[in-house]
């Protein structure tokens, strides 16, 4: 149904595309916001319907698009999610709306009151909007209209700020508009530009229409502070022009005259946001940022100094160094900027290995040239060698099997007895020596500067800690474990890649070791290459991508902000940096291919389709596989594509997670994930539009089809609640709860009747309608369920040795509860493989897996800064 020109209350109960419209929620200077519901994913979004006006430009229409775009690339938990920028036309008159998120709760402008905010609940949502700006300013986008009326409070405590880019869009206000609480384009003073925003909280360089940039943002965000500790705003005046007058000629009253409590460290940071000149203001958000979080540390800590003449001059003694220090900082910037653009000595690479194989760790000695690194040389398993730069042969230091963990400042080397990703952590010295074993479950492992204590990632009782010294538990998670674990060169710091498993994304974040503070320095990767401490400990450098993103080396500082270091053609996996900057770096050649046989054949065919194609399903028939492009998508969805297995060209099917194929082939479930929600999608194989089942804040980890093809099972989390296993209806329903919280389950029975679940060491049938499990047969590690045969009476498991090299798959006899090897596969060439996935037939007659294969060798990078 098409809408006509927006009215308020006429526009209830009509339909924007998908968006059925519900109420009200307010008006502005952009338009009237309403409540809607989509009814393509059943969910609450908010309208924003711009004026037929504005609908009429189409440079505006143009530039509204652009924009809206660009904040929807943001992606912040503190920015609202813009969905989709769309139009509809009635009665010949152009309707434009933006869909967004929509928040339960109150704007900022309804919570500061006469007499401003609480100190604690004022600092706590400037924090989180700094934030949101720092990664807005990041992208190179100015909001341009910052103040409360565009900052939402959850109950919770959660801000989101609204409106990026929005504000610069808006048309003239007419005269009885003229107020001082509506965003407004008005004409400009001289004929520099034009002037744009809320005038009450414009910086002078808006108040002025001259060129902004994100500095425009931090006087805003000054006056907007100023506002929730003191309930009144920081530039009064009788008129709009009146207003401008005083922004550009006047500094607003001390805080300390309006409000008690506010520490005068605060109302320094404030009146630094205020500053008529740009250039003396914070020169960016994420140093704003900092020096409010450090504020609060101190508040927390009780070190702020009381009102006391004596302890204001302290305050502001130990406040100017923060000042000075950034002033140096944004001196050095531009000074290494310059720098560069003259600099035209290159990095310099030296290679130090040169054997066709996977060099699966490496780590600087303490004399910063000898290098120690592990490697599986054609096919071998994973040893330990030194090498030095310059010299092509590489020595063995002669120990197990193993993978190089850590080298300590006095050249005690940690390492990983095994082949496998977790095991027992192991010392011995450069120098030579019996190996002794330290600590078992280990999965990295890095020394503190002292060489004596040490900082372990290993597994608990079914969890993942991060421990240092061993026993003092700094962080612990149920889900993936962490990657990459360092240690900062003085031991304060401590980063690593943290996996989000409500998007399946990792994070940079780091821990301070002293008061377990956590921060994330760099959101939303994927493909990770590990990481390192920059020379001075400022910066962590890494490497890994998102989707479509091209290979890079990338530096995130503890000060906020994010830079490319180095681009390469190839992916590069930092293993070291050195106190003299030089860095240790694998460059890889990655691949993740696919393979399947048929008994018909006799002989393996590959059928990777691009560079990364994982296996995630075969059908019964044997005829066409479903697998995943993992390296291409959209936002945080990959590639699904439907290949035959005769070789012929594959089919894009959409984008998801864990795509599974139904028992007649016509449709895929698969997971879609946004950065809000989840949703199970029904994607068809053919001609056919997707369909989407409501998911209810479900969380899913991996969905599949009953035999009948009508309902699907899905293993899912709801809020509050611990993860478990549902079924539903394709056609619509709520989801029914098959197992316990707590408990997985796969793998319906060919009559519909039971799930197979593990407990303890046994496979186990749960009966779907309701009952106590029965046990089956041995579980071993690394197996899982694959395919039950026609009949029921046979499981098909799957299990990948410690070392990667093959796929096994066995038969359990569910009668008789016996487990047996049915046959086993594995690339022609072992070099660098890993074999990832696998899936079988219900004969078993065909099968196919996935597999990775690392190739790379050993470099040593100087001059990058």
């Amino acid at each position: 149904m098409t809408a006509p020109s927006p009215k308020g209350d006429s526009m209830i109960g009509l339909t924007l595309r998908h968006y059925r419209i519900e109420s009200k929620l307010g008006a502005g200077g952009m338009g009237i916001v309403f409540r809607a519901r989509d009814t393509h994913l059943d969910r609450p979004v908010a309208i924003k319907v711009l004026p037929a006006a504005a609908s009429a430009d189409s440079d505006r229409r143009g530039r509204l698009a652009q924009e809206a775009r660009a904040a929807s690339a943001l992606n912040h938990p503190n920015i609202i999610t813009i969905y989709e920028i769309g139009s509809e036309v009635s009665d010949g008159q152009r309707v434009d709306f933006i869909a967004m998120e929509y928040v339960a709760g109150k704007p900022l402008d309804r919570l500061i009151g006469r007499k401003g905010m609480k100190l604690v609940d004022a600092l706590k949502c400037a924090i989180q909007v700094a934030d949101a700006l720092a990664a807005a300013h990041a992208s190179g986008i100015v909001h341009r209209d910052l103040k409360p009326a565009n900052v939402m409070v959850t109950d919770q405590g959660l801000v989101k700020v609204l409106d990026f880019g929005l504000a610069k869009l808006t048309e003239p206000a007419k005269a009885d508009a003229f107020a001082q609480t509506e965003s407004v384009q008005i004409p400009a003073l001289t004929e520099a530009g034009t002037i744009i925003g809320t005038v009450a909280y414009m910086s002078p360089e808006q108040a002025e229409a001259k060129d902004i940039d994100s500095r425009s943002d931090v006087f805003s965000f000054g006056a907007m502070l100023y506002e929730m500790l003191t309930g009144r705003r920081a530039f009064l005046g009788d008129s709009k022009l009146s207003v401008l007058a005083t922004i550009l000629q006047k500094d607003p009253t001390p805080i300390r005259e309006l409000a008690e409590g506010v520490p005068r460290e605060l109302e320094k940071i404030i009146a630094r946001c205020l500053q008529k000149d740009a250039r003396q203001r914070w020169q960016s958000m994420a140093d704003l940022k900092l020096a409010l979080a450090d504020l609060v540390e101190d508040i927390d800590a009780n070190r702020l100094s009381s009102p006391s003449p004596a302890s204001r001059q302290k305050g502001w003694r130990r406040w100017i160094w923060p000042a000075v220090a950034a002033l140096l900082v944004t001196s050095g910037a531009a000074a290494y900027a310059f720098g560069r653009l003259h600099k035209t000595e290159p990095p310099s690479y030296s290679r130090l290995t040169f054997r066709r194989g996977d060099v699966t760790n490496a780590r600087f000695n303490a004399d910063g040239r000898t290098i120690i690194f592990s490697a599986r040389w054609d096919g071998a398993p994973s040893q330990i060698y030194t090498a030095v730069p310059g010299n092509r042969e590489s020595r063995s230091l002669g120990l197990p099997e193993g993978r190089i963990i850590s080298v300590s400042p006095t050249g005690e080397l940690a390492f990983l007895r095994g082949s496998g990703d977790e095991g027992t952590l192991a010392r011995v010295p450069l120098a030579g020596g019996t190996p002794r074993d330290m600590l078992d479950n280990v999965i990295d492992a890095d020394w503190g500067p002292d060489s004596e204590k040490i900082a372990v990632l290993r597994t608990v009782n079914g969890k993942t800690r991060i421990e240092y010294p061993i026993g003092k538990v700094l962080y612990e998670t149920d889900s993936h474990p962490p990657v990459s674990m360092r240690l900062s060169p003085k031991g304060d710091w401590l980063a690593y890649f943290e996996y989000q498993p409500q998007i399946g994304d990792f994070d940079v974040a780091v821990i301070n070791v002293s008061t377990g503070v956590k921060r994330y320095l760099s959101r939303g990767w994927r493909g990770l290459g590990y990481l390192g401490w920059s020379p001075k400990a400022d910066e962590v450098w890494f490497s890994a991508t998102r989707l479509g993103d091209e290979p890079a080396i990338r530096a995130a500082s503890l000060a906020g902000g994010e830079r490319i270091v180095s681009q390469a053609p190839s992916f590069l996996l930092i293993r070291d940096i050195s106190r003299d900057g030089s860095v240790l770096m694998a460059v890889t050649s990655t691949r993740i291919a696919m393979s399947f046989h048929s008994d018909a054949e006799g002989k393996d065919r590959d059928l990777s389709w691009l560079d990364t194609s994982k296996l995630f399903d075969l059908s019964s028939d044997g005829s066409q596989a479903l697998f995943l492009e993992v390296s291409y998508g959209e936002g945080r969805n990959t590639s699904i594509y439907l290949r035959k297995t005769d070789g012929s060209p594959a089919v894009l099917l959409g984008y998801g997670n864990r795509p599974a194929l139904s028992p007649d082939g016509k449709s895929v479930v698969a997971i879609q994930t946004n950065p809000n929600r989840q949703d199970l999608v029904v994607l068809p194989t053919g001609a056919g539009e997707p369909r989407f089942l409501t998911s209810k804040g479900m969380r899913y980890e991996q969905a599949e089809w009953f035999p009948d093809g009508r309902s699907v099972l899905f293993t899912a989390s709801e809020p509050g609640h611990q993860v478990r296993t549902f079924a539903q209806d394709v056609a619509g329903g709520q989801p029914r709860a098959v197992t316990p919280e707590g408990v997985r389950a796969s793998r319906v029975t060919p009559d519909g009747k039971y799930v197979v679940i593990v407990r303890g060491d046994k496979f186990c049938l749960q009966p779907i309608s309701g009952g106590e499990p029965r046990a089956i047969g041995p579980a071993g590690p690394g197996e899982r369920p694959l395919r039950w045969t026609p009949d029921g009476k046979v499981l098909y498991l799957s299990r990948i040795p410690a070392d990667g090299l093959s796929v096994q798959f066995l038969r359990l006899n569910i009668a008789t509860g016996e487990k047996t090897e049915w046959r086993a596969a594995a690339p022609s060439d072992p070099v660098g493989v890993g074999v990832s996935s696998a899936a079988i037939t219900p004969d078993g007659r065909e099968y196919a897996y996935s597999y990775q294969r690392d190739l790379s060798n050993l470099y040593v990078l100087k001059g990058l800064k």
